[in-house]
């Protein structure tokens, strides 16, 4: 009976046993489950504060990033400036460069000159008159000052060890009062900002057809004309005037070298002898001899049928001589000359187009029939150049497939590799800030835009 008794008594012990084993457990579980909400609610707030940290720390980097980028722009200003009382266009200062100078084998030298690189500014802009860009109705022009303030950089002696340049530059802008008040962008950049008024009074020019028209046609009417101030910088040897949605992808130095030589010494400066003969022109001209060059510019045979006598300049590069004769001769033109309506300039034909009244048309009159062989028309397929297709379409009205400057074969810039080109110009591609979703019916020009 003992082991009978004995497991009887055993029995309800096990139960016991068991019930103490599952309260056990459910109450482990329930601790689990505590500590678990615990954990997970201590791992929510622990990102949320580690977020709240590292944002913190973003925000300051941020800022202080920001501090740094305005006063590493303060200081770019400041030396510019301090660039400019030096004494032009020889004269040496410390090269503030992508690299650190620290090549031995491959010094810096000091600059050849400095070149002033110039812009206009005609008005703040709106988005309601934005359309083309470029041009100072984009209110969005600042993004175009800032990135082509780069790739001058780039392409002069700061940037020596992989540009080779060795000219030096000084950005300009030259603004009108009716945009002094968001000027400040380009003093943040670099620019030296000049406050211009248009150069004559549009109530002076005695052609009425002129008088009338010339402050609603162009891009910016009679304002376009701040562009001449480019004439007036005596203190530099030569200007390049851009447009703002323009960049230069390589240095310009043949350019420079050929137009500071004085043409009938040629033959015993070995360096502007090189130059000249790198130097693509327009229908493979030659250079003028022994005459110095007083400006390069382009043509813009996409505002003209094919065969048009004077076509006119592409007013969006110009690279001058400064001379205030030159300034003065211009303003001339404007107050006293001939303009007749449909034939331009001097009634010569030097009209009949988009920008006639402005620099496009006065440019070519100044150049071409003024005082011919004294500027050179560059291959718009190296030097400004515009993805633009060389043919009339062969849907077009009149002269379709024709070239679009009237020769019987004309090259086509758009098979140049990108790494021939100097500028570009970004007119029939749009301005690339604005991210465009370019559309047009030339597959290859639309391939290029895209």
């Amino acid at each position: 009976m003992a082991p009978s008794i004995s497991l009887r008594r055993a029995t309800p012990s096990l139960s016991s046993s068991s019930n103490k084993r599952k309260v056990i457990r459910a109450s482990t579980v329930r601790c689990a489950l505590f500590v678990t909400v615990i954990l997970c609610s201590l791992t929510f707030w622990g990102l949320i504060l580690s977020w709240g940290v590292k944002n913190a720390v973003l925000t300051e980097e941020t800022s202080r990033g920001a501090q740094i980028r305005s006063a590493g722009l303060q200081q770019q200003l400041q030396t510019t400036r301090q660039r400019q009382q030096q004494p032009p266009p020889q004269s040496k200062h410390e090269l503030v460069s992508d690299t650190d100078g620290t090549d031995n084998n491959n010094p810096i030298p000091p600059p050849k000159a400095t070149i002033a690189y110039a812009v206009s500014l005609t008005s703040c802009g709106n988005t309601s008159t934005s359309g083309t860009g470029g041009h100072s109705s984009d209110s969005s022009f600042h993004e175009g000052a800032a990135v082509l303030a780069h790739s001058i950089h780039l392409s002069s002696i700061q940037n020596y060890h992989i540009s080779q340049s060795v000219f030096d530059y000084h950005l300009v802008a030259f603004v009108h009062p009716e945009a002094e008040s968001c000027c400040h962008i380009f003093r943040e950049l670099g620019y030296e900002v000049m406050i211009r008024e248009t150069p004559f009074n549009v109530t002076d020019i005695k052609m009425p057809f002129l008088k009338e028209h010339i402050v609603k046609s162009g891009c910016c009417g009679e304002k376009e004309y701040l562009k001449l101030y480019a004439y007036s910088l005596l203190e530099f040897p030569v200007v390049v005037h851009l447009d703002l949605d323009s960049l230069i992808l390589k240095p310009l130095d043949d350019l420079f070298y050929a137009m500071l030589d004085d043409g009938a010494s040629s033959a015993n400066n070995s360096e502007a002898m090189a130059a000249r003969s790198r130097i693509p022109v327009m229908f493979d001209d030659p250079l003028p001899q022994n005459n110095p060059i007083d400006a390069y510019f382009t043509r813009d045979y996409n505002m003209v049928n094919p065969g048009h006598k004077h076509v006119g300049v592409q007013g969006g590069f110009l690279i001058v001589r400064p001379n205030m004769d030159a300034f003065r001769n211009y303003i001339a033109v404007v107050l006293e000359d001939n303009f007749k309506q449909g034939n331009g300039w001097g009634g010569k034909g030097y009209g009949g187009y988009f920008g006639a009244q402005q620099i496009q048309g006065i440019c070519s009159y100044y150049y071409d029939f003024l005082h011919p062989g004294t500027g050179v028309e560059l291959n718009k397929c190296y030097y400004n150049v515009m993805a633009d297709a060389p043919r009339q379409s062969e849907n077009a009205k009149t002269h379709a497939g024709k070239c679009r400057d009237g020769k019987e074969t004309c090259q086509d810039c758009r098979d140049v590799p990108i790494d021939e080109i100097k500028s570009v110009h970004f007119t029939l591609c749009q301005k690339p800030w604005k991210c465009p979703s370019w559309v047009g019916d030339d597959e290859k020009t639309t391939k290029i835009c895209e």
